[in-house]
């Protein structure tokens, strides 16, 4: 029985290693639920974590249609990463009532003590039946364990009344950042002049250097210039939108025209912004072959 540390809440962050609870078998979630708010959807996310950490993926509450995708591939609950984690080391949770969809960023502690990094997207209508199951995994020796496994509550805290944006508005700096991803032009008045982007945990920008980009130090703004190899960015989707919060969560993917197969980089990105800037970014790139498609298109 693998054990999961702390509850978890809607739109929060915990670090699991300070208290130890026995994890209790998934509930399916009431379709007398009071409201289809943050915190049914958040309950969704918790049930499906408790089911999949617990060895039971068939508690799950799913549709008979429901697709099911991990790193743009179709699998079974059965057979996703979840079955190999042994602790879930911290959790931060994002909930968007207006769309249904909720997601999960996870520290994992993998067999032999190493670090991933996944996150989970769940698409849940009433009654607490889940429709889609996106995940994107990454447990390549790139994850840094001491940033996924303590993250950042500065995401899940609330931004003040006067420094919000609204759901429209953080959309579209989500949007013109990814445009930039296929445009390399990048708007310097959407980035916080101490911006940060992590990938798995490893710092990119205003850093001396990294394993994952290369060349020389950048910003957020940056390291979107230039003539890198990437772009354009295709099948962008917008699951959570969170104004109080100061969150959009952005899944694209990512061509390589410029490089041999002509990979595709499956980018799922957490925006923390704060008086209309981008602060940080959460960002989990996976390189993919032979993978048209992320799926989802309904």
């Amino acid at each position: 029985m693998i054990r999961l540390r702390v509850p978890l809440i809607a739109v929060s962050l915990i670090p699991i290693s300070t208290v130890a609870l026995p994890v209790a078998p998934a509930q399916p979630i009431s379709s007398h639920a009071p409201s289809f708010d943050g915190a049914y959807l958040s309950k969704a996310m918790s049930d499906f974590l408790h089911a999949m950490t617990s060895g039971m993926p068939g508690s799950v509450s799913i549709t008979e249609n429901a697709e099911i995708r991990e790193n743009g591939k179709l699998v079974s609950l059965r057979d996703t990463v979840w079955r190999n984690v042994r602790t879930i080391r911290s959790v931060m949770t994002f909930a968007d009532p207006v769309t249904g969809n909720v997601v999960s960023r996870a520290g994992v502690e993998l067999p032999g003590g190493k670090p991933g990094y996944v996150s989970t997207r769940l698409k849940v209508v009433r009654g607490g039946r889940i429709t889609d199951v996106e995940l994107s995994a990454d447990t390549s020796d790139r994850v840094v364990a001491e940033y996924v496994w303590n993250l950042d509550p500065q995401f899940t805290t609330g931004v003040p009344a006067d420094g919000r944006m609204s759901r429209t508005d953080l959309e579209a700096l989500a949007r013109r950042y990814f445009h930039s991803l296929s445009t390399h032009i990048a708007l310097a008045a959407d980035f916080d002049a101490r911006c940060d982007r992590y990938h798995s945990g490893q710092r990119i920008t205003n850093a001396g250097g990294n394993t994952v980009e290369g060349g020389p130090p950048r910003t957020c703004a940056s390291s979107l210039e230039g003539n890198p190899p990437w772009g354009p960015a295709t099948e962008q989707r917008f699951p959570v939108v969170d104004p109080e919060h100061g969150v959009v969560v952005g899944i694209t993917l990512l061509h390589y025209p410029k490089l041999p197969n002509q990979p595709k980089m499956y980018v799922s990105e957490v925006f923390k912004v704060v008086a209309g800037r981008i602060v940080k970014i959460d960002n989990i790139g996976l390189m993919l072959q032979d993978v048209p498609t992320l799926g989802f298109s309904h």
